[in-house]
């Protein structure tokens, strides 16, 4: 087991390789959702990416107690 995997770490890839195995990776980690609304600016695109959604600044559940 540990031979393939060393030899699958020592064996040469091309960049198109490479940028396949990032973008899975880089899939898999995130999902394919949340890449797509990231991608098309969905509404819950700003809240992936660590920032508040400030949706409700008038109404119910604007407050800062408030549900």
């Amino acid at each position: 087991m540990r031979d393939d995997l060393r030899d699958q770490l020592a064996k040469e890839i091309t960049r198109k390789q490479f940028l396949q195995y990032m973008a899975g990776a880089v899939l898999t980690i995130f999902g394919f959702g949340n890449l797509i609304n990231l991608l098309t600016g969905g509404k819950h695109a700003h809240h992936l990416l660590g920032g508040t959604v400030d949706n409700n600044r008038h109404g119910f559940g604007s407050s800062k107690f408030g549900v």
